[in-house]
């Protein structure tokens, strides 16, 4: 449990609310993590959004916000190895690069963070819809990682809230979904 906002690490790669890394951090570290990908470790990125973001926030006062906020990054901190980036990379978007983790690792991740998510649902009546991608030979870029990702979450919220989409099988059939 942290102490202070902010004490999990370094203030401008932190973000304020959460105690989380930030977009900054985000930009800073998530190459170096790619970087591995390309020379054959797997690598899957999951994306979290609050769904219907503005709406929620619209509806409660800041230091509910706040206390959610503050709650929800103690949980998703808690459910990623030291070894995965985790990052607020918008208002209502948290990323998570997992290093050494499949699709099939990524399924677990996302089993584990679902069921973490759960309490934050009910409390404050929050939905989460999620993306998940594993890197593929095709994928030479981390913005074709981050694309897969954002897909598989887009095809997700439209289905609804608090869904779950994985990436598709590639065509070429080289990595497993």
């Amino acid at each position: 449990m942290k102490d202070t906002i902010g004490s999990r690490g370094h203030e401008a790669l932190t973000d304020p609310q959460t105690g989380l890394p930030n977009k900054l951090h985000w930009d800073t570290v998530s190459g170096v993590i790619f970087a591995a990908g390309a020379r054959g470790i797997p690598l899957t990125l999951i994306l979290v959004e609050v769904d219907d973001y503005q709406v929620w926030i619209g509806d409660r006062d800041q230091t509910t916000v706040g206390r959610v906020f503050y709650a929800l990054g103690d949980v998703l901190e808690n459910t990623t190895r030291n070894t995965d980036l985790s990052a607020r990379t918008r208002e209502e978007r948290f990323a998570f690069l997992l290093l050494d983790c499949n699709l099939a690792g990524g399924r677990l991740v996302v089993d584990r963070l679902n069921l973490a998510l759960d309490p934050i649902r009910e409390m404050a009546g929050m939905a989460f819809s999620t993306g998940v991608a594993a890197l593929t030979r095709e994928m030479t870029r981390l913005e074709d990682l981050a694309g897969a990702a954002e897909e598989a979450l887009r095809k997700a919220q439209a289905r609804g809230k608090n869904q779950i989409e994985f990436q598709e099988l590639s065509r070429k059939g080289s990595e497993l979904s």
